[in-house]
């Protein structure tokens, strides 16, 4: 227990001392929500559902023409409704046959504007195309209708993607340097030194990240009007437990590659991946099959949706998102012992 508040005594102490860090660190998380945030790149391929049993409409071939949409035919509405909740597809066409008039009713999920907001825009270019002719009123509606602004939906997403930078980051350059330091080895071949080391280096990193990504957080909502939810001891949580994620999976991607300029550049590009298809900037929903699987694959996807939960109460599988972030970390953790066991025994 002495060495591991020895070890985060001097992680905080050095940490305090250098403020210009401090002060970066800070700036980068704004200018990531500020500038990224305002950056949303249009949709393609979005599974869009159509019941329409006594095949009324065309509907279904204008919506193909304007190569947005992946047409699913639905002949049970029960199904097709358990879909659109389910997130299998992301809005459904009903065509309903009334005695007066028929009609054609668009009903999404309700929870995500950007997919709204690009719905809108695909049926407009189906529909206002050339030779493109709508022979029946068209009515939308949602699920769970919330209002919930753009901004809002999109800042969750960076605020994960944040805490994969801030973790690695930080855990990347602290570790490598340390671990070459002649003060730093000699607490690790101390009796259970290796142990305390990782113990004290990943709770200092997490909480140092936490900090910092809280601070950008405040700051920057009253400037670009986004809002940080009302679940404060949710949001504080989420925070750690992906810091505390990232952080893990950082000291592995540290042992593994050893210097500072592969390390440095190995991270920078995965983390510029992951924020792509992890459903940050376009809805997982709307991407082809092979990054949806992808995407949940990583434990960024999980971390949006439990921010996404906290931030904008919205639904979200807090039990799912906890597990895998949790086995993530554990084999970040497994994987640097192990590599760190061979470091020490060829000391």
């Amino acid at each position: 227990m002495k060495q591991i508040l020895a070890i985060m005594s001097k992680d905080i102490l050095q940490w305090t001392r250098r403020p210009l860090y401090f002060i970066a660190s800070i700036l980068l998380a704004v200018l990531i929500i500020s500038a990224v945030g305002n950056t949303i790149v249009g949709a393609s391929d979005i599974p869009f559902g159509l019941y329409d049993p006594a095949q009324i409409s065309d509907l279904d071939k204008q919506l193909l023409e304007s190569k947005r949409f992946v047409v699913r035919h639905y002949k049970n509405l029960n199904e097709a409704e358990s879909d659109l909740v389910n997130g299998k597809i992301v809005a459904l066409a009903n065509v309903s046959q009334d005695a007066l008039e028929d009609s054609i009713q668009i009903i999404t999920e309700g929870h995500n504007p950007l997919v709204d907001d690009q719905i809108s825009m695909g049926l407009l270019a189906a529909l206002t195309g050339k030779s493109a002719a709508l022979n029946l009123p068209l009515h939308s509606t949602s699920v769970f209708p919330t209002k919930i602004s753009l901004r809002d939906f999109v800042t969750p997403g960076l605020a994960a993607y944040l805490c994969y930078v801030l973790a690695s980051m930080n855990l990347g350059f602290s570790w490598i340097y340390e671990w070459m330091e002649k003060t730093y080895r000699q607490i690790v071949l101390a009796p259970n030194g290796l142990r305390a080391a990782i113990i004290a280096k990943t709770v200092t990193v997490t909480i140092e990240a936490s900090v910092v990504l809280w601070l950008a957080l405040c700051i920057t909502a009253p400037i670009a009007k986004f809002t940080l939810g009302s679940n404060f001891s949710g949001l504080v949580l989420c925070t750690l437990l992906s810091m505390f994620c990232f952080t893990c999976i950082g000291l592995a991607a540290a042992c593994l590659l050893k210097t500072i300029r592969i390390y440095t550049m190995t991270v920078s590009i995965t983390g510029v991946a992951l924020m792509f298809v992890s459903g940050i900037v376009i809805p997982v929903q709307a991407m082809p099959a092979w990054q949806q699987l992808v995407a949940k694959l990583f434990p960024m996807y999980y971390s949006a949706d439990a921010f996404k939960g906290v931030m904008l109460g919205v639904p979200a599988d807090y039990l799912r998102d906890i597990v895998v972030l949790c086995c993530w970390a554990v084999t970040g953790l497994t994987i640097s012992s192990i590599l760190l066991q061979h470091r020490k025994a060829a000391m």
